[in-house]
């Protein structure tokens, strides 16, 4: 059975218990894309994105504002996981 979700920015989701485990996996995978980076990223490094390289670099603040987005959402999820009725 699905249950709606509401994030802290107010986007909401309808989501069974599987699609929450699949969810929490895909945020942790994008938590740890724009984390790696982030550590590599220099002054004139570019950001890949889709099937080739963007116009613009992506300023730190843009890939810290990501990072803490995915990391709120990890915790979010992980507590409505622990709270999921059996």
């Amino acid at each position: 059975m699905k249950k709606r979700f509401t994030y802290s920015t107010g986007e909401q989701i309808e989501a069974d218990l599987e699609d929450l485990q699949k969810l929490l996996s895909d945020n942790k995978q994008f938590l740890e894309n724009y984390e790696e980076v982030f550590s590599s990223l220099e002054d004139d490094d570019y950001v890949a994105r889709g099937n080739g390289f963007c116009d613009r670099k992506y300023s730190d603040d843009f890939i810290e504002g990501q990072m803490e987005k995915y990391a709120q959402r990890i915790k979010q999820i992980e507590q409505w996981i622990a709270d999921w009725d059996y």
